[in-house]
């Protein structure tokens, strides 16, 4: 009976002690507890942007129509016009190009010539990607190489024949070749069919060409809701897919921060912001960053598809050489979305190391209800107008342009609220119009 009783109490004694040291186990690695049980319903392999191409989030971003010595930013909320221009585009001949240097005056007359329909991209892209964007396949059909870089796709449309020209705003450079069998009445049917018709204004401002908006248009607000992934869905895609255990966890401020592997050239970092949903991935690998800006954009893509992400309405956005970083931005009805991020939707930097990915955890899912009025927007002329009567310089604005502001819901930090506002670059950073004009009441107000 004694025995009996001693057998039960170290029988006890030692379940208690093992589950005293389980318990500690889990409390002293807890995130790597929830890996290993998260990664079992986690797909290692993110499918979602399999059928998503280069060609989708390379498409230009903008359609420019310009008649009768006025000109309109279009768009169609049922029908989208840049891939409408697309399938057209695709079904023509294009005779071989012509290069042609433009001095700005000439430059600034060739944006304004009548009857003409320009597909816009934000910042340059290359011959060699449009191409890809196009599927036009074989030669580079003369005098255009694949490196050759431009921003605008603009079609003029003549009485009898039609012209491709590639231009670029930064070099004043032109490409220039005869389109043959271009759908005229497309064009007609795609400019009487936009719900937006936003009438701007080309304008050199520091020798760069830049749309002002006239006085009085205006745009819609919208609120959608947001998805955000859970953390271990980055982990099993972006770190080690096939063991789990060789990931190390710390916590860092508002940070979490899983690194995995050793050596300096298979090492991989992800860095989870759990405050503010911003994503740093950093991949050291033994690769030389890409020759050619074809090459980055397509090496870059491929960093955005491995995020998987939603890419929908992910589009190009801009491209830095000196830093070899490409950035890519949501845009919703034709106009780009700003403060998803600090640095922009996804910014992909290709290193001699390696290459880093900044992203956000939170993406655009389905638009909800917002208030049915529209927003009027100040002239692109009285903008600057406050600008310079604040103490800013203009020939320090890079650029400013009309763009969606992102800001959460107060309620609900599942809805966002997108809000058309003003947006300028100034000395290379970003920020709203309100944003500007409140760093500078606090320089003001520090000095």
């Amino acid at each position: 009976m004694r025995f009996n009783n001693f057998l039960m109490r170290l029988g006890l004694i030692l379940a208690i002690g093992i589950s005293l040291l389980l318990s500690w186990k889990i409390w002293t690695n807890n995130s790597h507890y929830e890996r290993q049980t998260d990664s079992q319903t986690t797909q290692k392999t993110p499918t979602r942007n399999a059928d998503h191409q280069l060609a989708d989030t390379f498409l230009p971003t903008q359609v420019l129509w310009r008649q009768t010595d006025q000109s309109e930013l279009l768009y169609n909320s049922k029908e989208n016009i840049v891939t409408q221009l697309k399938k057209t585009l695709k079904k023509t001949q294009i005779a071989a190009f012509k290069k042609v240097k433009l001095n700005e005056t000439r430059y600034g007359q060739q944006l304004k010539t009548d009857k003409t329909v320009t597909l816009l991209y934000p910042d340059d892209v290359t011959y060699g990607i449009l191409k890809e964007v196009f599927s036009y396949q074989g030669t580079n059909r003369g005098g255009i190489k694949n490196n050759a870089t431009f921003n605008r796709i603009q079609i003029t449309l003549g009485s009898k024949t039609a012209d491709l020209w590639l231009l670029n705003d930064r070099t004043k450079v032109g490409y220039q070749a005869e389109l043959t069998g271009f759908s005229k009445q497309k064009i007609k049917e795609l400019v009487n069919a936009s719900d937006v018709h936003l009438k701007v204004e080309e304008q050199f401002l520091n020798h760069k060409p830049l749309m002002y908006v006239a006085a009085n248009q205006q745009l819609a607000p919208y609120s959608y809701l947001v998805n955000q992934q859970p953390e271990n869905y980055y982990i099993s895609s972006l770190l080690n897919q096939q063991n789990t255990d060789s990931i190390n966890t710390k916590e860092q401020g508002d940070s979490a921060i899983y690194t995995d592997g050793t050596d300096s050239e298979q090492y991989k970092r992800l860095t989870i912001d759990h405050k503010t949903g911003e994503i740093s991935f950093i991949k050291y690998e033994d690769v030389a960053v890409p020759k050619t800006t074809t090459k980055q954009f397509e090496t870059s893509f491929d960093a955005l598809l491995k995020t998987g992400n939603s890419l929908a309405g992910m589009r190009y956005y801009s491209h830095d050489e000196k830093t070899d970083t490409t950035t890519f931005r949501t845009y919703v009805e034709g106009f780009p979305v700003f403060y998803q991020t600090n640095f922009g939707s996804v910014k992909v930097q290709l290193l001699p190391t390696g290459q880093r990915v900044d992203f956000s955890n939170y993406s655009l899912q389905v638009p909800v209800p917002a208030e049915d009025h529209q927003v009027t927007l100040d002239s692109t002329e009285s903008v600057l107008n406050q600008l310079t009567q604040n103490g800013f310089l203009l020939e320090d604005v890079d650029n400013i342009q009309v763009g969606y502001e992102w800001t959460k819901e107060s309620d609900n930090d599942q809805v966002i609220d997108l809000n058309p506002t003003y947006f300028i670059q100034y000395q290379g950073t970003w920020r709203s119009l309100s944003a500007l004009l409140a760093l500078k009441t606090e320089l003001t107000e520090g000095s």
